[in-house]
């Protein structure tokens, strides 16, 4: 019968021990950890405890059963400690451990042993046992799970019952053996209970603890959240979508959101399974409001994808950029005609200085009159080159795309230069053009105007001798166009003012180019300036094609 008994007990520690490894799955907390390794332990004593029934000659299983033991409940005083202080265990602890483990092992089959030995073995683990026990009673000032307390008064009771059972040695299939074996259960089952409820309790209150910060975090976040199911039911939303839109229950997400009640465009609901990164949609509401929406697809833990959308109202937005963007225009405006004004008095000035001489046509000699005469008509063509900048620079007209070869813009850029005899004597010109650049699409008036702008500046950028390089080539799929020159350079304010209207390092210079240049559409233009500040001697220009294959 005291078999059969022991056997229950070893079937019954097993599944209990199983049951907190499956716990421990869900609830990895250090203190579990422990107790789940001492419940494992105690299992194995009662196994070896069997064995032992039946193979009386081999001694080690008792050294191992009370080794097994010890450690066991060393591993319920640290898990107390765990629990109370975030205790580790050592390696100072563990050397500690082995050593008692090797002592408790000498003492051999304890049912043969002396009362003393029995007892001082009984005292030991049952003191270990009422001191873990204490440690598990919670403090003040420590969160309190239901059954912190009834562990402690179970595994004081088991300590109790280790310190005292040692003192009487009933038979086996006594009364006395029984009752013996039903206490040592009893407390057993009763410290298990008490920590499955224990563990329970923590883990519900962790996540009623998780779930308040996530409804906290969720209707804090100052705009809408909701998941929406696959029929486009509104299955979960925060505060916000509620107070903008009234009580929502079980409606569709765009019967609540849209203007016309009707899909939003481009929603992504139906390809929700293949999505990859968040996808953002504009939608317009009632009253013309506009929102945002950012919709990720959300996996659920019983396989359903929803969509979770988060839904920010950008209507003050949008009409706040508006007013921004035609307040940036007013300024601009502003200051362009600041600009012009001050650009156009000079030419004005010295026409009408010029005028005035001319009335005095009588005190004129010949050679003065037509000096005046050059020099308003010098200043009448400058009047009529900045308005006439200013205009391209005001309304730049849409490009008109044609299929052509590069080589015949650049050929006429090149001419331009050539042509002039005050630059042509002083700047060398080096042309290139790789030989796999293929014909393009491109408006040819808009992309002589660039090069020519930037390559003008260029030219008037070097002193004295120099020389100025055009470079076309291929990058990837696209044509890109490099003008270089050997200048002195631009200092830093410069460089970042290049493209401000009317800024001009040159004498007499509106400041126009190369803005001019920038404001064209993005494919006119697909490389600025460059440049280099290397200073070389200046060879003859040579004579030869306009440009050669790199």
């Amino acid at each position: 019968m005291s078999s059969a008994l022991t056997f229950a007990s070893v079937l019954t520690l097993t599944f209990q021990f199983l049951i907190f490894a499956y716990v421990y799955s869900s609830h990895r907390e250090r203190f579990f950890y422990y107790l789940l390794l001492a419940w494992g332990l105690m299992s194995v004593s009662k196994g070896l405890h069997l064995a032992r029934t039946f193979l009386p000659e081999w001694d080690v299983l008792s050294a191992l059963l009370n080794a097994s033991f010890l450690v066991a409940t060393l591993l319920v005083l640290a898990s107390g400690l765990a629990l109370r202080s975030d205790y580790r265990i050592s390696k100072r602890a563990l050397v500690i451990s082995g050593l008692g483990a090797l002592v408790a092992a000498g003492f051999g089959d304890l049912s043969d042993a002396s009362v003393t030995a029995r007892s001082t073995a009984g005292f030991v683990t049952g003191g270990i046992l009422i001191l873990g026990g204490l440690q598990f009673w919670p403090r003040r000032g420590q969160p309190r799970y239901r059954g912190t307390r009834f562990l402690a008064g179970a595994l004081a009771l088991w300590g109790v019952h280790r310190i005292v059972s040692p003192f009487f040695n009933p038979a086996p299939e006594t009364g006395g053996y029984l009752t013996i074996h039903a206490t040592f259960m009893f407390c057993y089952f009763l410290a298990t209970f008490a920590i499955i409820i224990m563990v329970l309790d923590r883990a519900r209150s962790e996540t009623a603890a998780l779930k308040e910060f996530n409804e906290r975090l969720v209707d804090g976040l100052g705009e809408g959240l909701w998941l929406v199911d696959g029929d486009f039911r509104i299955r979960h939303a925060n505060r916000w979508m509620h107070g903008q839109f009234g009580p929502i229950g079980d409606r569709r997400c765009y019967e609540v959101l849209t203007a016309d009640g009707q899909r939003c465009p481009g929603c992504p609901l139906e390809r929700r399974h293949e999505m990859g990164d968040a996808e953002r949609i504009e939608v317009t509401g009632a009253d013309g409001r506009r929102f945002s929406l950012s919709c990720s697809s959300v996996r659920k833990p019983d396989g359903q994808i929803v969509l979770l959308e988060l839904v920010a109202d950008v209507t003050e937005r949008e009409r706040l950029h508006a007013r921004l963007t035609e307040a940036e225009r007013l300024a601009a405006v502003g200051e362009l005609a600041a600009g012009v004004a001050h650009e156009i008095r000079n030419p004005l000035a010295a026409i009408v200085n010029a005028t005035t001489l001319l009335g005095a046509e009588e005190t004129l000699t010949r050679d003065e009159r037509a000096h005046t005469l050059g020099a308003v008509k010098k200043e009448a063509r400058r009047l009529n080159q900045i308005l006439s900048d200013f205009l391209v620079f005001a309304r730049p007209r849409e490009p008109k795309r044609l299929q052509m070869d590069i080589r015949e813009v650049v050929d006429h850029v090149a001419a331009l230069i050539r042509e002039d005899p005050g630059r042509a004597q002083r700047v060398a010109l080096d042309v290139c053009v790789e030989s796999a650049v293929p014909p393009f699409a491109f408006d040819a008036d808009q992309m002589t105007q660039v090069l020519w702008n930037i390559a003008l500046n260029g030219v008037e950028a070097i002193e004295g001798r120099g020389r100025l390089g055009i470079t076309v080539g291929l990058r990837g799929s696209q044509v890109a166009i490099a003008i270089t020159d050997t200048g002195s350079g631009m200092r830093e304010e410069a460089r970042r003012r290049i493209f401000e209207p009317f800024f001009s390092g040159k004498h007499g210079g509106t400041g126009l180019g190369l803005t001019i240049a920038d404001r064209l559409p993005p494919a006119e233009r697909r490389r600025r300036a460059r440049w280099p500040r290397s200073s070389s001697s200046m060879t003859s220009p040579r004579p030869g094609p306009p440009w050669r294959s790199c």
